[in-house]
């Protein structure tokens, strides 16, 4: 779990050179959704064969978690890394309210707490030196709406029946697809345009390469470990990704990180070690 999350962390840095290298944001971000999908689909038709089976049967997590990822990879690339780091990494903060508002559980202390840390963190990390504390660019929107959609797919998950690891990975390639070519048609011009044929057939080695070597591994191995670790020491262990990426971004990225970056990354880390531990408490 924690070389997966770590591996995660510093998954900005391959969309990145995607970009560079002749694919736009949005078709950057599908990429990643199609190739694993293609790699996948013959063992799901294999498993339709013996089991019927398919493995798409969780719609409206799929969705939203497919949804959320897919907005997180555009935020990447049409924001700064670490903004769009910190405003996914706000999901402590969401998640809380969900579980108080749609699951009636109680508003505790620790909730609170993480609650206000993670908050504050938004309220940091979207203030400028003018103008009010709210996204100001489309990547911005993209990562504060992923890490709302992250919390409520994650929390469909929980209260659904278990599936298998396979399942729950081809369900997030497929459902995200989708997302990701709606969203490719978007009449936004930051998300650029469709690749021609030759960037696709210069570039499919590399999208196969990294869905066989790191994305599929990666994703199997989250899935896989996240139904063995108990969920505290899971949530102490994600949170690795957030660390590791953040960290990646203020040194690799070349974009600014000073006194308001770093007071926001803190408070959002805080605030997911505070709801860890109050989980913990609880149990």
């Amino acid at each position: 779990m924690v070389i997966a999350a770590s591996v995660w962390g510093l998954f900005w840095l391959p969309l990145r050179a995607f970009e560079r290298n002749g694919l736009d944001p949005a078709w950057t971000t599908l990429g990643q959704f199609i190739a694993p999908l293609i790699i996948l689909l013959p063992v799901a038709l294999f498993r339709y064969a013996k089991s019927r089976t398919f493995g798409l049967g969780n719609i409206s997590s799929g969705l939203l978690i497919g949804a959320a990822f897919v907005l997180y990879y555009e935020s990447l690339l049409l924001t700064n890394v670490v903004k769009a780091l910190i405003l996914f990494y706000i999901t402590p903060a969401w998640s809380t309210l969900l579980e108080v508002t749609a699951m009636r559980k109680p508003f505790s202390l620790w909730r609170g707490l993480s609650l206000a840390l993670g908050f504050s963190g938004l309220l940091v990390i979207l203030s400028q030196k003018s103008g009010l504390p709210i996204p100001h660019n489309l990547g911005d929107m993209m990562a504060l709406l992923s890490g709302i959609l992250f919390s409520w797919g994650t929390m469909r998950v929980r209260s659904a029946s278990n599936t298998s690891s396979f399942d729950q990975m081809f369900s997030f390639f497929f459902y995200g697809s989708l997302v990701g070519l709606a969203i490719a048609f978007l009449p936004f011009s930051q998300l650029g345009s469709p690749p021609n044929i030759e960037t696709i057939l210069r570039l499919a080695p590399w999208l196969i390469l990294m869905a066989v070597c790191l994305i599929i591994p990666m994703m199997w191995a989250l899935l896989w470990a996240s139904q063995l670790i108990d969920p505290a020491r899971l949530g102490i262990l994600l949170q690795m990704e957030a660390i590791v990426g953040i960290t990646s971004a203020a040194l690799f990225a070349g974009e600014p990180y000073g006194l308001r970056e770093l007071t926001g990354t803190l408070l959002v880390l805080s605030a997911g070690f505070v709801d860890i531990y109050g989980h913990r408490d609880k149990t």
